[in-house]
């Protein structure tokens, strides 16, 4: 149950800050810890997954929180993690002033889209610090000495992001939600000493060449299908995800492709 847990509170902050990278810039090394949380079970929250959550849930657009519970099975790296909120738009003009003033990795929606789908809306996420920045060792610090007295609760800090590490555009054709997802690339690194999987059972790969950028289709019999590909200067990771509607996904790919 303990490493169940575990699982569902890493996929928690996973999710939350889609696009964590290696390079923390000058500006946000200065961001602002608001307050802290001690994160106690209130009625009705009682495990450690249900504490993240209601932090989770108490952030504003823009703010990112920094947590670290301290209990070895639990966590068993005996790190602290990031979660985040970032900001959404229903306007596609109010989504690119600020994917450009938080320097999110470009993303433009192509002039055709597959027929039938709308823009519903768009989302910039938040940048998160890298393990190796003054930031991060400030937060390790501060949090481990908070939770240093014992108790096996989550501790946390709120702080104020003002850069971004992706940019989602989201599209519906009826029941079709299809995503196009931009962001900072960062190398798989091993959880706990123990290389990261890079072959799943239930899905399929190929190669794709389109318009010249060699892309990789994947197949998932049990989720969404997705198509990848990186930029030039190997920073960036481009995905398309949509359930069961391959076409599309190539009919956007190339559509956005043709505009580089």
């Amino acid at each position: 149950m303990i490493k169940n847990k575990m699982k569902v509170a890493l996929f928690l902050a996973a999710t939350m800050m889609v696009g964590s990278v290696n390079a923390y810039a000058a500006s946000t090394e200065s961001a602002s810890i608001s307050k802290t949380i001690s994160a106690k079970p209130e009625k009705g929250i009682v495990s450690y997954d249900d504490q993240i959550t209601d932090l989770v849930n108490r952030l504003k657009p823009g703010q990112m929180i920094a947590y670290y519970a301290a209990d070895q099975e639990f966590n068993r790296t005996d790190q602290i993690y990031f979660a985040s909120k970032g900001f959404a738009f229903t306007k596609y003009t109010d989504y690119l002033a600020k994917s450009k003033a938080m320097s999110a990795p470009s993303l433009t929606k192509p002039a055709a889209l597959p027929k039938g789908y709308t823009f519903k809306n768009a989302v910039v996420y938040l940048k998160s610090p890298e393990r190796t920045s003054s930031l991060y060792k400030k937060l390790d610090k501060e949090l481990k000495g908070k939770a240093g007295n014992g108790e096996k609760f989550v501790y946390s800090e709120i702080m104020k992001v003002n850069e971004a590490s992706a940019a989602i555009l989201n599209y519906e054709k009826g029941k079709v939600k299809l995503q196009v997802v931009a962001s900072d690339l960062v190398p798989e690194q091993p959880i706990g000493g123990t290389p990261v999987p890079q072959e799943k059972p239930n899905e399929s790969k190929e190669t794709i060449v389109i318009n010249g950028v060699e892309c990789v289709y994947t197949a998932d019999s049990k989720g969404r299908d997705h198509l990848d590909w990186v930029d030039e200067e190997q920073q960036i990771r481009y995905s398309i995800w949509a359930e069961d509607v391959k076409s599309d996904i190539l009919r956007y790919a190339q559509n956005m492709l043709a505009q580089k």
